[in-house]
């Protein structure tokens, strides 16, 4: 479960992710949205996953839930979906109704977790993101130490040793690009 959010323009994030991620991107911004509803207890078909997943909790937001925002996303990450050729098959449908529920403002999004949104990207598939983000976010990535966000990058810090190895890898994909 994950919503990838390396820029805070939700369009600007979906024209950078790569094929796997953003058509898995639809799917799961969708089931949080429905674990959301699930917390808050207006969805209640005794379903229990994911509802105390980091990520969850922070689109949930202490019971004022950034559900517009999420709705946001889902579209721009749809839109790109569909300019790449795809067909849709994911819709927000039966979420519309509750969209309104909670926040009206943005998710917030800090710059560190920006950062670590593109080091776990980069580190995921290294050969596109190295040409999709620019050069300065990549060095930015690459002269900072990986921080820890819950939710975001754990599996950075699952195994460091293949994270370093990852990390001299793409300073020599950087290389062959100059």
């Amino acid at each position: 479960m994950q919503t990838f959010r390396p820029y805070y323009d939700h369009r600007k994030t979906a024209r950078v992710l790569d094929e796997r991620r953003l058509g898995k991107q639809r799917i799961e911004a969708k089931q949080i949205g429905y674990a959301v509803l699930r917390r808050m207890g207006v969805i209640r078909d005794g379903r229990k996953g994911w509802l105390n997943h980091p990520i969850v909790l922070k689109w949930f937001n202490n019971g004022s839930p950034y559900l517009l925002d999420l709705k946001e996303y889902f579209a721009a990450i749809v839109c790109e979906w569909v300019d790449r050729g795809h067909k849709n098959t994911v819709n927000w449908g039966d979420l519309e109704c509750f969209s309104g529920l909670g926040s009206n403002q943005r998710c917030p999004l800090t710059h560190l977790e920006e950062v670590e949104y593109r080091r776990v990207l980069i580190f995921k598939n290294p050969e596109w993101y190295t040409k999709r983000f620019n050069r300065d976010d990549v060095e930015e990535v690459l002269c900072t130490e990986p921080v820890y966000i819950n939710g975001v990058n754990g599996s950075l810090f699952r195994d460091l040793q293949s994270y370093r190895e990852l990390e001299r890898r793409v300073r020599r994909i950087l290389d062959s690009q100059k």
